[in-house]
């Protein structure tokens, strides 16, 4: 068993995650070397460049009562549209994975802006009739809407994405303001929710509601308050959506509950890829089933095949799959670690620098691994299930054979300049 993923706030409280055996690595310890990867982050964080702060903060001014000139956006972000104020979640949680990979500050200048004006729209909520702690670009009465029986589009999965890129620029970014303006967006959700009857909840959760459950779990994770933990658990009305298997994962990991993990393994095993938002929550889920459950070759089998689908959106319609489109945590998931177990999930020139053991290992294409610095490393290396007759050899030499559908295993000290090559049909 690895030392769980711990989620730090500020005054250093925090809650370790249950039910992990390994863990990936921080996002600044894999660098990607020249590839498809590399192409599509070096992409999104010009995208990330281009946008106009102000424009996406349009509506959310104007929602409070703020003055705004600016030339509103279009598509799913147009002034009439009811999922407004969607894709600013996606580019603040995409800001704090640009910054946390590359340490420009041109990332973190720009995720504090967008929080800090997010904090004064939001210090506006009772001046523009909402209750306290409401923040959104759409008005508060979108969520009665909901309440009532009546047509709108999602309101609470639009809220999950500002609250999801609330709390990665706390937990990747740093600073306490958006922990601050994310807890009371929380505390007005519990609120809000929590005042319903429990059959007037599941039929409120009867329209999408994001991963509402699982930004609260990872905010209990994060501050150890049991209030988000109560809330979370408010959104356990339905999980046929992939978001909400998200939640239930998150769940599983804070709780300990083995009904919400088995819920997130049945979505898993059932689930289709539908568009690229889909396809982005079901690598998200794979990353933490396998945190759960490593050594399943049928996971990261899946999440090599979803890859060939991760560009940036350039239409500009501001539409779902251009805010997931913008995700770049994908280094996150080549190397998982445990203990001195280092496995290889993924194919992508990258270098992982290991802190604590003074191990580098690059990958090069057609998979070689160098490995600069000694110690002892169990490896593991993915042999996907396709890859009939792979042949690994360390330092020239063919280890035992091995087989398609496992991870093959070297256990070994190991020092600098010793080589593993996997050679693939």
């Amino acid at each position: 068993m690895s030392e769980a993923t711990v989620l730090h706030e500020p005054n250093g409280v925090a809650r370790r995650d249950l039910g992990v055996s390994a863990d990936p690595f921080p996002l600044s310890a894999v660098t990607l070397l020249p590839g498809p990867l590399h192409d599509h982050m070096s992409r999104t964080h010009a995208k990330l460049k281009s946008l106009d702060p102000d424009r996406l903060l349009h509506t959310f001014r104007r929602n409070a009562g703020l003055p705004s000139e600016m030339v509103p956006c279009t598509g799913w972000e147009s002034p009439a549209a009811e999922q407004r104020g969607h894709t600013t979640g996606h580019v603040l949680t995409a800001l704090a994975q640009a910054f946390a990979t590359t340490g420009d500050r041109a990332f973190s200048v720009r995720a504090h802006y967008l929080v800090d004006q997010l904090a004064l729209c939001q210090d506006r909520a009772r001046f523009a009739g909402f209750s306290t702690g409401y923040l959104s670009a759409f008005p508060e009465g979108f969520i009665g809407r909901l309440e009532a029986g009546e047509p709108v589009q999602a309101p609470y999965g639009t809220l999950h994405k500002i609250m999801a890129g609330l709390l990665d620029v706390h937990l990747l970014v740093g600073g306490t303001r958006a922990l601050t303006v994310l807890t009371r967006m929380a505390a007005w959700v519990g609120w809000r929710i929590g005042r319903l009857s429990q059959a007037h909840r599941h039929t409120v959760l009867a329209t999408e509601f994001g991963g509402m459950n699982e930004v609260l779990a990872n905010l209990y994770q994060a501050t150890g308050d049991p209030a988000h933990l109560t809330t979370a658990r408010y959104f356990d009305h339905a999980y046929a959506r992939l978001p909400a298997a998200l939640g239930a994962i998150r769940l599983y990991h804070a709780t300990g509950e083995t009904r919400y993990r088995d819920i997130a393994v049945h979505c898993w095993e059932n689930a289709a890829d539908e568009c690229r938002c889909s396809t982005h929550d079901l690598r998200k889920l794979t990353h933490q089933l396998f945190r759960g459950d490593p050594g399943q070759i049928r996971y990261f089998d899946y999440y090599e095949q979803s890859l060939n689908d991760r560009e940036p959106d350039t239409r500009d319609d501001f539409s779902c799959c251009y805010g997931t489109g913008m995700a770049t945590e994908h280094r996150d998931s080549i190397y998982f670690h445990a203990g001195n177990v280092l496995y290889v999930n993924l194919f992508v020139p990258s270098v992982l620098s290991w802190a604590g053991r003074g191990v580098l290992v690059r990958q090069d294409p057609a998979t070689r691994l160098t490995i600069t610095g000694s110690g002892w490393i169990d490896l593991r290396v993915r042999v996907p299930s396709w890859a009939q007759g792979a042949v690994l050899r360390v330092n020239g030499v063919a280890e035992q054979p091995v087989t398609a559908g496992t991870y093959a295993r070297v256990d070994r000290h190991w020092v600098s300049g010793d080589v593993v090559d996997l050679s693939l049909p």
